[in-house]
């Protein structure tokens, strides 16, 4: 399995890119920025996304990523036609009546016709697991203000969680425990210890929110565990605060990792 870090920030500012993962070259975990780290025919290779939730900096680039395949398209090429979303059912209706509903953006389930769209919305429940390209996905729901799961993802016996966006929570945490092969984990930490009411209301950790969240992590120190949603105006601030809390395996991600598992 590998896993490309696309993005990995809580957000935008120049050179930095929102939140996206790369499996396997076909499959994405969020939708932050694959079109700004992707070129054309690297972004052609995408065949399913899997939204944690739809705050604007998770989907974003769903939009661009079904422009481009349809030009793609339109240029003769056949091969992965189209790209499969899949997300819990209240995800998928909020993208369809608030962002592919023709005043937003443009109803690529509908374009270039209904029988052969640009993307298919499939439905998934947490704890449903799917198998796409070889790779096993679970929704695992997480704390977040909306709706949202991270996701357990598992290949060749090998496998890898990403918390999506989230407060404390628990359940995540029970199923990480429970893995027999777990290769490492990505954790929110968003803000710095000085925000923690902000994080709070807003479903994120701090540095020592994330710390108390890893206290239930039964591998920690065995298992690699990456932080992403970082802010990035207060990187430095962030970056201190974790480097003082001297847990063992953990650190941030950049967007130019790429996690070979």
């Amino acid at each position: 399995m590998r896993i490309k870090v696309l993005g990995c920030y809580g957000g935008q500012l120049l050179g930095f890119h929102l939140t996206s993962f790369l499996v396997n070259d076909s499959i994405l975990l969020d939708a932050g920025s694959p079109t700004e780290a992707l070129d054309l025919e690297d972004q052609f290779a995408i065949r399913h996304i899997f939204i944690s939730h739809t705050h604007l900096d998770h989907i974003k680039d769903i939009a661009f990523l079904a422009d481009n395949r349809s030009l793609k398209r339109l240029g003769g090429a056949n091969g992965n036609r189209q790209i499969v979303v899949h997300s819990l059912p209240e995800n998928i209706e909020v993208m369809r009546k608030d962002f592919f509903n023709n005043r937003v953006w443009p109803d690529f389930t509908r374009i270039p016709s209904v029988s052969d769209p640009i993307l298919v919305f499939e439905p998934i429940e947490a704890e449903q697991t799917v198998e796409v390209d070889g790779v096993k996905v679970t929704a695992i729901a997480v704390n977040h203000p909306v709706p949202c799961t991270g996701f357990l993802i598992d290949q060749d016996d090998k496998q890898f969680i990403y918390t999506a966006d989230t407060g404390s929570t628990d359940r995540i945490w029970e199923v990480a425990n429970a893995q027999p092969n777990l290769k490492g984990i990505v954790v929110d930490c968003s803000f710095p210890n000085a925000y923690e009411k902000l994080a709070e209301i807003s479903g994120h950790l701090t540095p020592n929110g994330m710390a108390a969240e890893l206290a239930k992590f039964k591998q920690l120190g065995k298992v690699p565990v990456y932080l992403y949603h970082m802010k990035p105006e207060t990187l430095n601030v962030l970056t201190s605060e974790v480097g003082s809390l001297f847990l063992p395996h953990l650190r941030m991600l950049t967007q130019v990792d790429e996690l070979l598992l």
